[in-house]
């Protein structure tokens, strides 16, 4: 049995709502203890969630997030339910858990607002581990957003609403105070300045005591030769200003002095800075792609996944990269050894079972994913060699932004066809050498 140490952050609490959703906690697989920080530094933790696992004499701890997320899929029997059946639905599920972290909420809202656009759950038809972990990040926000915002996000809404109100999650959620009422669908959008005209509004209400005695001092306060009737006026509606420091824009004019130039001499001794140019266009999706010609120079399998391969693997850069493989239960480790492949060379780099991964390895599977085999360039190419795709023209930056989800955005378009030739809808991959091909998938998918 693990026991899983909490804390109060979100990461925490989407590893809570894991085990428990998985029933993993009631079967007594797993057990959950929550921590204060003072409880943490006591028991010597170096950070939460982390997990220790206990086999006979053998004691270890894990702090990465995804372990922790598969330990529980794994003892449940639900592996392919949460961390994916595919190895696209697989590295989907990475990437999400590399990218939730490392945005603040309101960014990880908009991020997630886009992505549901056409779809119910972020990877596949059903919930993943990672619907739980960018909901245990964004369901504060959500619960903070006014009925406006809630309807101009509605993508977003929807998915949360969905999620709050599965079998397992809603008794969760109403447990722990996370239910999102739903918003008012006639709430409209205010204004930036409906806003600070409330603010103001409220200011004044709020320091109504204050003004009235400010007012009432300068009344009693004996007039100088310059305190004209105009002038008091001034300062009587200047001290509201004084008060916020001077923040609202109108009291400002009030305040202005009356041989001030007007607006068009300001503008002609201060002209406005000319806008940046827009910045030039990447072009489409499939052109970003860095896509070269490798060699496995070394393999290893990893030693906490019984799916990934680590590689070391020479792309013609002097100093091969390291990059992580899901490729374990397909392809044995001999033919992974000194093979030729391709490679995805310009994506993030980004950790996998602690494994910093510094490209994807591209693969040719038949339709039910049951087969994967590596992609063959053609004979005679060196590391290196870079793969162009016959009507478009290669404009790759050094990387892809993940917020972009490019390769998502053409994965479904790559294949291979009935003659086993690799293309991006119909233009083939090719060298100056020739084209790249599948040795024995015939009409199936890349990934």
């Amino acid at each position: 049995m693990s026991q899983i140490f909490l804390g109060t952050d979100p990461k925490s609490l989407a590893v809570d709502i894991m085990a428990k959703y998985t029933r993993s906690v009631d079967a007594e697989l797993v057990h959950l203890t929550k921590v204060t920080p003072e409880q943490q530094a006591v028991l010597n933790l170096e950070s939460v969630p982390i997990m220790i696992v206990t086999e006979g004499d053998k004691t270890s701890k894990c702090a990465n997030l995804y372990s922790i997320f598969r330990h529980i899929a794994e003892v449940t029997k639900f592996e392919s339910i949460f961390l994916g059946k595919t190895e696209t639905h697989n590295n989907q599920v990475l990437s999400y858990f590399e990218l939730i972290s490392s945005l603040s909420s309101e960014e990880l809202g908009e991020l997630l607002n886009n992505d549901l656009k056409v779809k119910m759950f972020l990877v596949t038809h059903n919930i993943t581990a990672a619907d739980i972990l960018a909901y245990a990040h964004v369901v504060h926000y959500v619960q903070g957003l006014t009925d406006a915002d809630k309807l101009a996000k509605n993508n977003l809404f929807r998915w949360v609403d969905h999620l709050q109100h599965l079998p397992g999650i809603s008794e969760y959620a109403e447990s722990h105070n996370l239910i999102v009422t739903f918003p008012d669908e006639n709430a409209k959008t205010v204004s930036k300045r409906e806003l600070k005209k409330m603010a103001k509004k409220q200011y004044l209400q709020e320091h109504k005591d204050e003004i009235k005695e400010h007012k009432k001092d300068k009344k009693n306060k004996p007039a100088k030769p310059q305190d004209t009737p105009a002038a008091e006026a001034k300062e009587e509606t200047k001290a509201p200003a004084e008060a916020q420091n001077e923040a609202v824009e109108e009291e400002k004019k009030t305040d202005a002095p009356s041989d001030a130039k007007p607006k068009k001499e300001k503008k002609k001794q201060n002209p406005p800075k000319p806008k940046n140019k827009p910045q030039e266009q990447l072009g489409e999706p499939i052109t970003q792609l860095d896509i070269r010609v490798g060699k496995i120079v070394k393999v290893w399998k990893h030693p906490e996944s019984t799916k990934l391969y680590c590689e070391q693997i020479d792309l013609g850069e002097g100093q091969p990269r390291e990059i992580a493989s899901g490729l374990q239960e397909f392809i044995p480790i001999e033919k992974m050894e000194n093979a030729i492949e391709l490679s995805l060379a310009n994506l993030k780099a980004r950790k996998l079972a602690g494994f910093e991964s510094h490209g994807m390895v591209l693969t040719a599977g038949n339709p039910d994913k049951t087969v994967i085999e590596l992609l063959v360039p053609p004979e005679g190419s060196q590391p290196g060699d870079k793969i162009t795709l016959k009507g478009f023209d290669r404009n790759p930056p050094e990387t892809l932004n993940p917020k972009k989800k490019v390769f998502e955005a053409v994965a479904d378009d790559l294949r291979v066809d009935e003659n086993g030739v690799a293309k991006y809808k119909d233009a083939e991959f090719v060298t100056d050498k020739g084209v790249v091909v599948s040795e024995g998938i015939r009409n199936g998918g890349i990934s």
